[in-house]
């Protein structure tokens, strides 16, 4: 018997969802398979159609997430000649926002989340940005750390803020502090 797609999907979203409501309220060394299906509405069984355990869910849901920002990275923003940052940085921001209450979660529960996150986005700084300073080696690397743990902090910061600003005044504060007026303009 085949598995409808449509189905399929819906069952594995319902059973991430589930995941998530669990994760945010608790480490995931405490959510049960158990917890997770019963709250999404499925038995233990099916959720073994889908994943090993509750690491093996998390794992692809990180993994996701990492692709769609490669996806992002490579498609979209390295594709021109060209850096406009503040139209690169509402992208990023746009696919954070798409994973909101998650990538705060992600970044402190998981350590090598923020560390690959900050791989895939490295290329950009290293097209567009520290090759115009003419730097050394050592000191583009420290210049590509702060700028990736900057981007981070300040998205996961502004993300776990209750009152947002719009994403509009986050993109030119950022843009405005970080980026030397030749970088902005570029």
């Amino acid at each position: 018997m085949k598995k409808q797609p449509q189905v399929t999907e819906q069952t594995r979203a319902n059973l991430t969802q589930a995941f998530w409501s669990l994760y945010l309220e608790r480490p995931i060394e405490k959510i049960t398979v158990r917890e997770i299906t019963e709250r999404a509405g499925y038995n233990r069984a099916t959720f073994y159609l889908y994943y090993h355990d509750v690491y093996d869910l998390f794992e692809q849901l990180e993994r996701d997430i990492l692709t769609q920002v490669q996806v992002l990275v490579d498609e979209h923003l390295l594709a021109g000649d060209t850096l406009d940052f503040s139209q690169h940085m509402g992208l990023i921001v746009g696919m954070a926002q798409r994973f909101d209450g998650f990538m705060p979660r992600l970044i402190a529960g998981d350590p090598t989340f923020g560390e690959r996150l900050k791989r895939i986005i490295a290329p950009l700084l290293d097209r567009f940005i520290i090759p115009e300073r003419g730097l050394n080696a050592p000191e583009q690397e420290i210049l590509r750390e702060f700028y990736l743990s900057g981007l981070l902090a300040a998205i996961n910061t502004w993300m776990g803020q209750v009152d947002r600003m719009p994403i509009d005044r986050l993109i030119s504060l950022v843009v405005a502090v970080a980026l030397p007026s030749e970088v902005r303009q570029a």
